[in-house]
């Protein structure tokens, strides 16, 4: 019985060394924050089901966090910044999987300043110090179906439209928080103001096992999933997110009943949260 569990472990060195050099070098870097780590391929073997190896880095820049979100605050769905270490093919190789700048330009319809670029790819030049460059692979910035957003208006105002969708995430007792980013705070912090805006983290090690099962690269940026609350200079205040099926197909994997089922559940929880 002790079998399994060593060829599991002997299965996710080739990925974990990858992650190590990438975590070791964005602790080191005074201009970044290690946000969160998520190895979604562990957790979902703690909830019983089986995946690749896929563990994803989520770090921070708020510099640059607070200037892209000052171009259109939408971008804190795709921000802070992340890499994954994934298992290509079962068995096979593993590689580090990232989007670049491109991606934020084609999928919210912006030209970034070249300094911004410029930025954007230092910071993941960083995190990616000391790597060979055939172990990583940027992920098109094309092949959304649309802008893949899901967009809900709250009637209510900002601290409780958190409020409550924190609560409803809490009632999920097949879901984890993984934290929770105050872009805002941040933003003030380096001296740009964006309006109220926090990011919450948070997913299903189950339900997003078995989605990512024959497609771990969806660790990069369908999970853990995210939800990004906005407030406008009017006072509107807005609840964004992912929809799966559409990164799904920017993954081109196919969209799979799993991943249709936690689509529909995302849009009806908050839905109903913020009706309620």
């Amino acid at each position: 019985m002790a079998a399994g569990p060593a060829r599991s472990e002997q299965n996710h060195a080739p990925s974990d060394a990858l992650f190590g050099q990438v975590m070791s070098n964005v602790a080191a870097a005074q201009s970044l924050d290690i946000i969160a780590e998520i190895d979604h391929s562990r957790l979902a073997a703690e909830a019983g089901e089986e995946m690749p190896p896929s563990r994803v880095l989520i770090f921070s820049d708020p510099e640059l966090d607070a200037a892209l979100m000052a171009i259109d605050p939408r971008m804190g769905l795709d921000l802070p910044l992340r890499i994954l270490a994934y298992e290509v093919e079962s068995g096979g190789e593993s590689k580090l999987l990232y989007s670049d700048a491109a991606y934020l330009e084609h999928r919210y319809g912006v030209t970034l300043p070249q300094e911004l670029r410029d930025r954007y790819k230092a910071r993941i030049d960083t995190a990616l110090a000391g790597i060979a460059p055939g172990d990583v692979t940027v992920l098109a910035a094309e092949g959304l179906d649309g802008d893949g957003l899901i967009t809900l208006e709250s009637p209510h105002g900002f601290d409780e439209t958190l409020r409550r969708l924190r609560e409803v995430v809490s009632a999920q007792d097949d879901t984890v928080w993984f934290g929770e980013v105050d872009f805002d705070e941040r933003a003030r912090a380096a001296g740009v103001a964006i309006g109220s805006a926090q990011l919450l983290l948070y997913g299903g090690p189950g339900p997003g096992g078995r989605a990512m099962a024959n497609a771990p690269s969806l660790g990069l940026d369908a999970f853990c999933q995210k939800v990004l609350v906005l407030q406008d200079k009017d006072g509107r205040v807005r609840v964004i997110m992912n929809d799966l099926l559409a990164l799904a197909e920017r993954h081109d994997v196919r969209k799979s009943l799993p991943a249709r089922v936690i689509n529909r559940r995302i849009q009806k929880t908050f839905a109903d949260a913020l009706e309620n």
